[in-house]
């Protein structure tokens, strides 16, 4: 059965229908690459219709019809979010021979984009709808007359929320076909939901995402923000930096299908070789953080620290090669202002690990900015089985607080959706419910003396500090504990081993100069 056009679209059928389309690419090309064609896609077809919406409601509200186009062409941008130049809107485009629809989508894509340098510029300089290898102008057409059932993706018939949550919906569906590669541009929505909520944003807040992926993580901050504090949060702004051009571009678009590209700054580059926000040459700060850095990533920039160090001072304690988790927690804790606070997701690995990564622990401790670490279940994020939890940084914690920090396991709490775990609500309630708290909850949160985390020589690993309802004795661990300590003391040895090869290989350089 075939969509009404003229009846607004559910969810349901917007997603169906888009998933759809995705699947015309299937074994042309991969999927990255078909990610980037249906998001374009989207973006193109609303950005359109919203702009003829616009501009018959423009007419309407002026009445003479001549009239009302000489007020509209003299102010733009009084009555258009975006401007589509004439030539370049969806009808116009779709009416193009076949053979040449691929060269008439990128000249309509960059048309649009040089017309709003400010959200768009080079957001589509790499979607090439003429690549006919990848994209024979037959398939194309076919992908392009399936979104034009759609329908007009109109305000009135989609509303903003809607298509929202249908674009992320779209981003976990290619995060999940794309396996490992998935992990590096999405963060499934409930960590983000949970990491929104813990920070708890303020309505002028200013928002940081350092590694931004597809600008998920901020989103959910403002949409907090939102809950919180209703048009208040308005003031709310994000700053995002992202690596790689193609998601990136992808960040860009989907704040402006959620409305937020007037609040959103968002960077393509390297954040830890050069980072985009700066203030008078030194980096710029910023009340909340909020991030999911890459894992065991081994092009993070060691070898170009450890020849020339770091001109903004930033990384300390410089980690090893094959692990550059503490690099980033290091630059975002340079980047909070003296009141901030930030919530980042690190493998568990880096809570023990020895060497400079248990210095850059001790010196969070010692400065007492560590609020809390968040065990979180295992098998939640796209192309990495590895336990992950969060970590909590508060500079300017509560006196209650000062001087202790709170462990909470949550690695049972979740359910199994399809391949992963995901935190269910009542879940992420009982978390958030645990860090406002300042007493303990058996087996579940624990509030711990700085003392005691030193005597262990800074190792944050949550399960050290709170034990299992079921255990029979402070001595005794269940079964799953056990092979969860098994696995970290394996973890623990390829650590040091690493570690002893990156020795070696110093003490060989010093011995050749």
């Amino acid at each position: 059965m075939g969509i009404d056009v003229a009846a607004p679209l559910t969810l349901r059928q917007l997603e169906d229908h888009l998933w759809a389309s995705a699947d015309l690419f299937r074994g042309l090309t991969d999927v990255e690459v078909q990610r980037d064609y249906v998001l374009a896609l989207l973006f193109f077809r609303r950005a359109s219709d919203v702009y003829e919406e616009e501009t018959a409601a423009a007419i309407e509200e002026l009445g003479d019809i001549e009239r009302a186009k000489e007020i509209i062409e003299a102010n733009l941008d009084a009555y258009h979010d975006l401007r589509i130049p004439e030539g370049a809107t969806w009808d116009e485009v779709i009416r193009t021979d076949p053979d040449r629809l691929g060269t008439a989508l990128n000249d309509a894509l960059r048309s649009i984009a040089s017309a709003n340098p400010r959200q768009l510029a080079g957001v589509f300089d790499y979607t090439d709808f003429n690549n006919r290898k990848a994209l024979p102008p037959e398939n194309l057409a076919q992908v392009v007359r399936h979104f034009d059932a759609l329908g007009p993706l109109t305000k009135a018939r989609v509303p903003p929320d809607m298509l929202g949550q249908a674009y992320e919906w779209l981003i976990a569906k290619f995060a999940a076909a794309a396996g490992k590669a998935g992990g590096e541009f999405y963060t499934p929505e409930p960590v983000g939901v949970l990491g929104a909520r813990i920070l708890a944003p303020p309505p002028e807040a200013t928002a940081y995402d350092p590694t931004c992926g597809s600008g998920g993580l901020l989103l959910h901050l403002r949409q907090e923000a939102f809950r919180l504090h209703g048009d208040r949060a308005r003031a709310l702004t994000l700053f995002g930096q992202e690596l790689k051009p193609t998601t990136w571009a992808i960040a860009r678009m989907n704040m402006l299908l959620h409305g937020a590209a007037g609040a959103a700054t968002i960077e393509q580059g390297d954040t830890l070789l050069a980072p985009a926000f700066l203030s008078g040459g030194e980096l710029r700060k910023f009340d909340l953080i909020i991030a999911n850095p890459p894992f065991s990533s081994k092009n993070w920039g060691h070898d170009r620290f450890k020849a020339g160090g770091d001109p903004f001072g930033r990384i300390r304690h410089l980690p090893p090669k094959r692990h550059g988790e503490m690099a980033f927690v290091q630059h975002m804790v340079a980047s909070l202002k003296d009141t901030g606070r930030m919530a980042v997701v690190l493998p568990n690995g880096a809570l023990f690990r020895g060497r400079n990564e248990q210095l850059v622990r001790r010196d969070l401790l010692e400065a007492d900015v560590v609020e809390a670490v968040i065990q979180l279940p295992k098998d939640m994020f796209y192309g990495a089985g590895i336990p992950a939890c969060y970590l909590i940084v508060n500079k300017a914690k509560p006196e209650s607080r000062r001087g202790r920090v709170l462990f909470i396991d949550a690695s049972e709490c979740y359910e199994r959706r399809d391949t992963k775990n995901v935190l269910r609500d009542e879940d992420i309630d009982r978390i958030v419910a645990a860090f406002q708290s300042d007493d303990d909850q058996e087996g579940f949160s624990s509030w711990v003396d700085l003392d005691e985390v030193r005597a262990r020589r800074y190792n944050l690993t949550v399960r050290r500090y709170v034990r299992g309802t079921n255990s029979n004795s402070d001595d005794t661990i269940t079964l799953a504990e056990a092979l969860a300590e098994l696995r970290a003391s394996r973890e623990q040895c390829r650590a040091a081993d690493a570690a002893l090869d990156d020795v070696i290989a110093e003490l060989q350089e010093q011995g050749a100069g």
